[in-house]
């Protein structure tokens, strides 16, 4: 962007532009301490630094890509102060806020990978069961602090939930995903048989399945409920294991529930398979905080008995 285009961006500084000391530009600016430039090139880019301000000044009082305070090209964002042979420019790039609009915007168009009905999408922490919270306080807690305060780029560990049917643990897993979608955090949602399904199904069609592949491997949060449920050999778990394994060395958190815990995932395998379950075993426990969760199956006690 030059910088006519970035001084357009703000009229009102520039229209209330007066004599500055290079002394008060460095004080307002304090980039420019790290900057090797001359007062007199700090007083040639006086128009440029005032735009400047009020470009952080913006940025400041960030809401979200949606809320961007700029106008025009300038919206998703940032300017940062540089120089060049003795000479203050900017330099510009893409927000952080701006591409985590791009990443909720990628995940939804592959929304249909999820299979989240809108019964899921009524999941929440007010209407978890109240004997589960009590049950199984330290769950519940982490649960909740990661739904409600993990930032895209934090490096948090996942959250791997196991125990029998029907005693909440799906309920929890999209309690937490709601939650992240409200505050617009990228993430997905996958049952591990619908997913695998899904890409044996492409194949067939000769459709490309490395799109689908890259955006579980890269979104911000990906839930992977059912894990163990479905059928395993060695299409499922090498791409299961890419998945897992691209995951764990960006540090990119994983959500789980399952029937089984970690360590008796595909115990049933083969010993040649050996060499995918395994390492797949390794890094899903060394990036979760692993939780058990029993108590009464819901769908049991709830169920509705008509009498003749």
């Amino acid at each position: 962007m030059s910088f006519e285009r970035v001084a357009g961006l703000l009229p009102k500084l520039v229209k209330n532009r007066g004599a500055r000391s290079a002394e008060e530009l460095r004080s307002v600016l304090p980039a420019l301490a790290e900057l090797s430039v001359s007062d007199e090139a700090v007083l040639r880019a006086e128009p440029l630094l005032l735009d400047l301000i009020e470009q952080e000044q913006i940025c400041g009082d960030c809401r979200g890509y949606d809320r961007c305070g700029k106008i025009g090209d300038a919206r998703g964002m940032y300017h940062r102060l540089a120089a060049y042979n003795g000479e203050l420019t900017v330099e510009t790039g893409y927000c952080q806020p701006y591409k985590e609009h791009l990443d909720v915007q990628r995940a939804a168009k592959y929304d249909s990978y999820s299979l989240r009905t809108q019964y899921d999408r009524l999941l929440t922490f007010a209407n978890f069961p109240e004997q589960q919270k009590v049950r199984k306080p330290k769950l519940y807690s982490v649960a909740y602090a990661f739904a409600n305060h993990f930032a895209p780029g934090d490096q948090m560990k996942g959250l791997y939930i196991f125990g029998p049917a029907g005693v909440g643990k799906t309920h929890l897993l999209h309690a937490m995903l709601n939650r992240l979608e409200e505050r617009r955090v990228p993430c997905m949602f996958v049952r591990a048989d619908a997913l695998f399904d899904r890409l044996r199904s492409m194949i067939g069609e000769s459709r490309d399945i490395e799109p689908v592949l890259n955006l579980f491997s890269t979104v911000s949060v990906l839930a992977i409920d059912e894990i163990g449920q479905e059928r395993p050999n060695e299409f499922t778990l090498e791409k299961l294991f890419r998945i897992v394994n691209q995951r764990f060395a960006a540090k990119l958190p994983i959500l789980y529930a399952s029937n089984f815990a970690p360590p008796d995932l595909y115990g049933r395998m083969h010993s040649d398979m050996l060499a995918f379950t395994d390492p797949l075993k390794s890094r899903i426990i060394g990036s979760s905080r692993v939780a058990y969760l029993d108590g009464d199956d819901y769908r049991i006690t709830h169920m509705e008995l008509l009498d003749d």
